[in-house]
């Protein structure tokens, strides 16, 4: 007997950050989504329904069809798989122009990231084709305790678009407290303060609905 197919199931959701995904998928096991990630673009992801759960939550009252517009708007700018553009299809119209468009800067931003990852291999040095003659080890010396190597960490590295409009959605800080910690992080010119500003704007233009700038005591 043939497996029941998963069944769509379309429901914006957020994290303890504010970060968006839209479930698309649900079996008793696992959870098909696609998260807005504006590093990767839009594809569609799979957890267990666990993993998913305690991660996300649902976005109470706040309808399907504007999650899904606000993604495909974002499609426009940072790309977006075909995968994930059939599931917003089902939801919203998606033009040919529009699904062009998304597609392409996906498979740029891809090649991108390829490009680079084949540069970096290149560059690193290569290994010796023979080993070293051994030395004759000096007398013993009180050896110093070896350095601990830097922890290596899967988690991928944060742009400064990204940490303005987690910051503003979090809403616990006023907007010169948001400029000063990413200006600490990314070296930002004095000039650019009003960014913080700009993205909050940004933000309700996309339907994202941020907390109004807190005000300093």
């Amino acid at each position: 007997m043939a497996s029941k197919k998963p069944t769509p199931v379309i429901i914006p959701c957020y994290d303890r950050q504010r970060r968006t995904c839209i479930q698309v998928e649900r079996t008793g096991t696992h959870v098909k989504y696609i998260p807005l990630d504006v590093n990767e673009g839009l594809q569609v992801l799979t957890a267990t329904a666990n993993e998913f759960d305690q991660r996300y939550e649902p976005m109470v009252n706040y309808p399907a069809e504007k999650a899904c517009q606000l993604f495909l708007n974002y499609s426009q700018t940072i790309g977006a798989t075909k995968e994930a553009l059939g599931y917003l299809g089902q939801i919203v119209n998606v033009s040919k122009q529009e699904a062009d468009m998304a597609t392409t800067k996906k498979t740029a931003a891809t090649e991108k990231a390829a490009a680079t990852k084949t540069a970096a291999k290149k560059a690193a040095p290569a290994k010796p084709a023979t080993k070293p003659a051994p030395v004759k080890p000096a007398p013993a010396k009180a050896a110093k305790p070896a350095a601990k190597p830097a922890a290596k960490t899967g988690e991928k590295k944060m742009s400064a678009a990204q940490m303005f409009q987690d910051l503003i959605m979090q809403g616990k800080l006023t907007d010169d407290q948001i400029f000063e910690k990413v200006q600490a992080q990314f070296g930002l010119d004095e000039k650019k303060r009003g960014y913080t500003k700009w993205y909050r704007n940004h933000l309700k233009k996309q339907g994202a609905n941020p907390p109004e700038a807190k005000v300093s005591k």
